[in-house]
Order: C-alpha cells, then sequence, then structure tokens
C-alpha cells in the first residue's frame, strides 16, 4: 500500500467517484478531489498541493483546462508527478503534454488495473 496523498480532477462527478474509490484500495493517504476546475487550479496555485505526491488530472475541461493546471503545477511544485487523463491522445497533444511537464498519460476509457499500474509507478519513481 502506498503512503502518499492524490489529488484527482476531473469535470465528470461519476469519473471522480470512481477514482476516488479505485485509489483508496492502494494508498492510506488522502485523496482530494476537484470536480471544478477553477478550484481546482486555486488550489494548485496556492501551493496546498506541496503534499501530494500525485496529480490525476482530466485535460479537457470547462473554464480550465488540464493544460493550465499542468503549468500552475510545474511552477508550484516542478517534481510532483502528473498524470494526464484524456480521451483524445493524438500524438500532438501528447507530446505537447510531455513537453509542458506531464509526467504520464492514459487514455478513458482505462481499465483500473491499467490505471492503478501506473499510480504505483509514478509514485515509487518519485520518491
Amino acid at each position: 500500500m502506498l503512503d502518499c496523498n492524490i489529488v484527482v480532477i476531473d469535470d465528470d462527478n461519476i469519473t471522480l467517484e470512481l477514482l476516488q474509490i479505485v485509489l483508496e484500495e492502494v494508498t492510506s493517504g488522502s485523496i482530494t478531489t476537484f470536480e471544478d476546475s477553477r478550484l481546482a487550479l486555486d488550489f494548485v496555485k496556492s501551493n496546498k498541493v506541496d503534499d501530494a505526491c500525485l496529480i490525476i488530472c482530466d485535460w479537457l475541461m470547462p473554464d480550465v483546462s488540464g493544460l493550465d493546471i499542468l503549468a500552475a503545477l510545474r511552477a508550484a511544485n516542478p517534481e510532483c508527478p502528473f498524470l494526464m487523463v484524456t480521451a483524445n491522445a493524438t500524438k500532438e497533444l501528447v507530446v505537447n503534454a510531455m513537453k509542458m511537464g506531464a509526467t504520464d498519460f492514459i487514455v478513458k476509457p482505462f481499465h483500473t488495473n491499467r490505471l492503478l499500474d501506473k499510480v504505483e509507478e509514478l509514485v515509487r519513481n518519485a520518491s
């Protein structure tokens, strides 16, 4: 079991609930979720994200995109792993996200085992 705090950002409440349930199985730390991308951006900018060992963020959301949140995270915490979640994984978009500092990405819909493998890998590599 991982001992880390994870932040999950997605505008879809069902996805958020699913991710929280799945992640609770592998971490003893807290899981903070945001359905509102503006609130998530404020959270990242306020440096409250310093305690997080992983950010999982949807790419396309109303108001603030996952790339905007990634840019704010990199300014606040350049080392925190960032897993981008997207349904539109074109090569160009993935390359741009990686250049901006995304650590990895996963394509929706994803199998929970694939997500858990990525989460464990990202957290262990960051330690």
